[in-house]
């Protein structure tokens, strides 16, 4: 067995490397956050565990409640680090969903939204991209058919292009 000496501005470089990782599994710094938005949603796939409906007995979160969350964590966070995602149910439901982003874009942040697309239109992309959206995760499932059947929309398919 051949043993190779270490260096010790290796072995220095090796313990920084160690100590920094330790350091940022103790931290874990937010670097992600997804606001559920609504209940709502102006589908009823097949495939949906969660319990939004057209309707929601739940009211939406207020989009001051929220950023009132974002700002109380702030302080702790780099903002331009962390990315917030808009879901649902179906987070255009909302109409001040271009309002709340703007806020953020206000504060430094990121955002981004998940949607089936149905209630996309070009007006609505023009709004969010103005509002500072940062991106946009359109779902499918599948081709026009099945899309069609697990989304249970007719013409579904075609109302997200």
């Amino acid at each position: 067995m051949i043993s190779k000496k270490i260096s010790l501005r290796k072995r220095l470089a090796l313990e920084i490397e160690r100590k920094l990782i330790k350091d940022q599994i103790v931290e874990h710094p937010l670097r992600t956050l997804f606001w559920e938005s609504t209940l709502r949603c102006n589908a009823a796939c097949r495939h949906c565990g969660s319990d939004c409906r057209a309707t929601s007995s739940s009211k939406d979160m207020p989009t001051e409640d929220f950023l009132r969350v974002i700002d109380s964590i702030t302080p702790h966070v780099d903002p331009h680090k962390v990315f917030i995602i808009f879901t649902g149910g179906e987070a255009l439901v909302r109409k001040d969903i271009d309002h709340c982003g703007l806020e953020l874009y206000r504060r430094g942040y990121p955002w981004g939204i998940v949607t089936n697309g149905f209630a996309l239109t070009r007006e609505r992309l023009d709004s969010l991209l103005r509002s500072g959206m940062h991106s946009i995760t359109v779902s499918l499932d599948g081709f026009e058919e099945a899309h069609n059947w697990l989304r249970c929309v007719p013409d579904g398919f075609k109302k997200g292009q």
